[in-house]
């Protein structure tokens, strides 16, 4: 947009980002009324607004989405020693037993406190949409859910937070958990989930599968699936999945966690089964922090292949600060960054570093189900400014500032000062 083009009755703003980068090109963002007034070189001059981000050539983007966490579970590690739960554990079962019996002392509010605070914190990382999983189980029931969604309605003006309803437990093992299940999505749950590897016999398994489309075909709705977690070979059930999604035409809507035992896979099987996937249309989140833990490793997939293959792969972060997971801090460039060495994109060069910002951006909103909108005039004002002002440095430089803007406000971000290591003087 050119200063010619700027509507003439555009003398006053809410908002204005000054030289910001898009698309390679230095430009300010005009927001007027919660929409973008205007966007290109200049746009700002001469316009009046009472807030003003000077980007100094920051990329600005739409918000970041985080496609897979468990904001039910989000901080409840420290709960752990307290309750007098054992805190040393390395086995899969006895970990599951923890969760079991940490969950069962979970209260909608205390649910909905935990999550608000998740949200808090992906919002200052500059996510806008976040597609997370509530357990929901003859465990939990349904409070693990109500609070979710008291989370939820809470920070509208935050994150849109796109909730799942999450069997843990299983469908088959835990019958109680279908019609809970149901009742989420009865209530306002956005897809359903599943685990179907967690059920005790591979009968079971396809049962779990077939009773998840059921649900989600009964209720409308999109499927958000765990499905063969770990790098053990005997997990097989990407296949079936991506069968019934073509059987069901619920192509380009449905969600696969983890895969990692695709990994296993003989490269005929694998690309057999990648092509079948493909075909469907699902999305694949793999997890690249998930690689330790219990043994047989979660892993990243076959991502490359997936990718080559036409397959939208993105990374989530998974749990956060649970039961499973001591660590994290929301910033979707440290996934991006620690995909581009686990996956590798590295053999890409300058593609692989675009790739991996694309795993947080437009491949993440796929897998999350919800459009990736684009930074233009008439368009709701929803973006991300970062204080970096190329895709390499926004992977290097993750002390920078960061500002989220959602419906024209600055509603979360950051401070914090970029680094570099400057050349010596008279270097060549």
């Amino acid at each position: 947009m050119t200063a010619s083009e700027i509507p003439a009755d555009l003398t006053s703003a809410d908002l204005i980002i000054e030289g910001a980068t898009l698309g390679g090109e230095t430009v300010d963002v005009v927001v007027r009324g919660g929409r973008i007034a205007a966007v290109g070189p200049g746009a700002g001059d001469g316009i009046g607004a009472p807030e003003r981000i000077a980007a100094n050539g920051g990329l600005i983007s739409p918000p970041f989405t985080e496609p897979h966490s468990h904001p039910d579970k989000a901080l409840s590690r420290r709960s752990i020693a307290p309750l007098g739960l054992p805190t040393r554990l390395t086995d899969r079962p006895a970990l599951m037993q923890r969760q079991r019996d940490l969950k069962a002392t979970f209260t909608r509010d205390e649910v909905a406190a935990r999550a608000g605070t998740f949200l808090r914190l992906a919002a200052s990382q500059g996510i806008g949409t976040v597609a997370g999983q509530a357990d929901i189980d003859t465990v939990t029931g349904l409070t693990s859910f109500e609070g979710v969604m008291d989370a939820r309605e809470k920070h509208l003006d935050l994150v849109d937070l796109r909730v799942t309803a999450f069997p843990q437990e299983g469908l088959v093992q835990d019958p109680g958990a279908y019609d809970l299940v149901a009742a989420a999505l009865a209530s306002g749950a956005h897809r359903v989930g599943g685990w179907p590897n967690n059920e005790r016999s591979f009968e079971d398994q396809l049962s779990h599968l077939d009773q998840v489309f059921e649900l989600a075909e009964r209720f409308g709705v999109g499927i958000d699936i765990n499905i063969d977690y770990f790098t053990d070979p005997t997990e097989r059930l990407l296949e079936p999945l991506a069968e019934r999604t073509l059987a069901h035409g619920m192509q380009g809507l449905v969600n696969a966690n983890h895969v990692g035992a695709l990994e296993t896979y003989s490269d005929d099987d694998a690309a057999r089964v990648i092509t079948k996937v493909a075909e469907a249309g699902i999305t694949v989140t793999v997890c690249p922090s998930n690689l330790g833990g219990s043994y047989p490793y979660r892993g990243v997939s076959r991502a490359n292949e997936l990718l080559a293959a036409g397959v939208v792969v993105t990374i989530g972060t998974g749990n956060f600060q649970d039961n499973w997971e001591p660590f994290g801090n929301l910033d979707p460039l440290d996934l991006a960054r620690l995909a581009w060495h686990a996956f590798p994109l590295s053999d890409e060069d300058d593609k692989g570093i675009e790739m991996a910002w694309r795993l947080v951006t437009d491949h993440a909103a796929r897998a999350a189900g919800v459009p990736f909108g684009e930074l233009r005039t008439g368009g709701r004002a929803d973006f991300v400014v970062l204080a970096a002002t190329t895709l390499t440095d926004a992977l290097r430089n993750e002390p920078g500032p960061r500002w989220l803007v959602r419906g024209g406000k600055v509603v979360a971000g950051r401070v914090g000062e970029m680094w570099t290591a400057p050349e010596p003087v008279g270097a060549h």
